[in-house]
């Protein structure tokens, strides 16, 4: 049964990911935080093997694996073969979903493996319903449209033959994107441009760190996820820096962008450097028990009660310090 056959799934909306190696800690948080806050139905990962030790439980269906996690909750892992680094692999991901996995379906979300969601899975649903649903980047969030940047991306679309282009403001984080299946046009340019960057440099490794200064591609499956939205014509449904958690007042989900991801954090040794937890750090570790166990209840416990020191100490410590 796909997902979009399944009676229990949410008006037929998938969310998905993709992850190697030890981020599958994320899937398991996202999967967590998708289940509690309202989503019914399957959750598709694309992964790298091995399978994660809290998904041991998997059943082969035909080429996949699936993890049923409750009657009405359940992650379908599909094998990723790639040679290419997975954050090129999103807008193909997400085709094959549309087209092999959940034909029938309405949309489909993808998360990257850092996110949790603590916003009512209603709310995205409604998001959907008025276009491609986008979150405003933590670094640059406004890229006027006669910025340079803009020019270059301009030149790599239409090395990859488009020629139209529509004037932005914003700039969005490539960390999430939910695209209706009338909308998805923007996947096969994105991916286009992918194919186009991949071309120029021969490299399977992301641009990312470079001088903003010298090159407009300092991460290019952001920047040609962006240029993407400049060169084709699909409705935009655009939330701020909120969005995300990147400033307060959020209300949808939280992105964990630092090098050191959650489950990896060591939180009292962050607070003495005058480094609180972030709401990504929170998130994370209140969607690590439900339903899919991802730790032992006494290494929550004892990180959750790190998480509550570290946050007085963290906040102390910057404070004395100014």
């Amino acid at each position: 049964m796909t997902p979009a056959q399944d009676e229990n799934s949410s008006r037929g909306i998938v969310p998905c990911t993709l992850y190697s190696g030890h981020y599958h800690f994320g899937v398991g948080g996202l999967a967590n935080s998708l289940y509690r806050n309202g989503f019914r139905g399957t959750m598709c990962i694309g992964y790298i093997p091995p399978l994660p030790p809290w998904a041991r439980l998997a059943q082969r269906d035909s080429e996949d694996m699936v993890l049923q996690v409750s009657e009405d909750f359940r992650l379908r892992f599909i094998e990723w073969r790639t040679e290419r680094h997975l954050c090129y692999e999103k807008s193909r991901f997400m085709q094959h979903v549309f087209d092999q996995v959940a034909p029938d379906c309405e949309s489909v979300l993808l998360f990257d493996a850092d996110i949790t969601i603590h916003g009512s899975w209603n709310f995205f649903e409604a998001w959907l319903d008025q276009g491609v649903a986008l979150c405003l980047d933590a670094c640059f969030p406004i890229v006027p449209a006669r910025h340079p940047w803009r020019a270059a991306w301009r030149t790599l679309a239409k090395d990859a033959g488009y020629d139209s282009f529509r004037d932005l403001d914003f700039y969005f984080n490539s960390g999430f994107i939910g695209v209706p299946r009338s909308e998805r046009a923007v996947l096969e340019c994105w991916n286009a441009l992918i194919d186009t960057i991949m071309k120029k440099r021969g490299s399977p490794i992301p641009a990312m760190g470079l001088n903003p200064q010298e090159s407009a591609f300092g991460r290019d499956d952001q920047d040609s996820l962006n240029c993407a939205l400049m060169a084709t014509s699909v409705h935009l449904s655009i939330i701020g820096q909120e969005g995300m958690d990147f400033v307060k007042a959020g209300y949808t989900m939280s992105h964990a962008v630092s090098r050191t991801k959650p489950w990896r954090m060591h939180y009292i040794a962050q607070a003495l450097d005058a480094r609180p937890p972030s709401e990504a750090d929170k998130n994370f570790w209140q969607y690590t028990d439900q339903p899919i166990h991802l730790f032992s209840g006494m290494r929550i416990a004892l990180t959750r009660w790190a998480i509550r020191l570290a946050s007085v100490m963290g906040h102390f410590n910057n404070r004395y310090r100014t």
